[in-house]
């Protein structure tokens, strides 16, 4: 499994990566914007797409909607620091597989994130 961890802070991509793949098992490749995103899912193929909300330039949710309407259909998981009732609602209507809120704990955010992106693998392989 490979999947493309995408925020704009290098030291959040560091740890999530360092966490999901020393941890859980998850191989992971990051990238700190969503035109870098773009320009790598040209050239290789990811099982899920993990982004936080808040980025400069375009947010999670309108990176979402471009992806959906260039048609590519890759599982997608909102990873962000903002509360669920301030965001959800656009992002199940942009098509977001699944939505894990930042916590100040690691060790359940990284545990509560993997399980979703196992969980999303597994129902998209099986």
């Amino acid at each position: 499994m490979k999947i493309l961890l995408v925020d704009n802070d290098p030291l959040f991509l560091e740890l999530s990566k360092t966490f999901l793949e020393v941890f859980h098992r998850i191989t992971a490749n990051s990238v700190n914007s969503a035109r870098e995103t773009l320009t790598k899912l040209e050239k290789d193929s990811y099982d899920v797409i993990v982004s936080d909300y808040d980025m400069p330039f375009i947010d999670g949710i309108t990176f979402l909607r471009t992806i959906r309407n260039k048609k590519i259909s890759i599982p997608f998981i909102l990873f962000t620091g903002f509360g669920k009732e301030e965001i959800m609602p656009w992002a199940i209507e942009s098509g977001t597989n699944s939505f894990i809120q930042k916590t100040s704990n690691p060790k359940i955010q990284y545990s509560d994130l993997s399980k979703q992106i196992w969980q999303i693998v597994s129902s998209s392989t099986g």
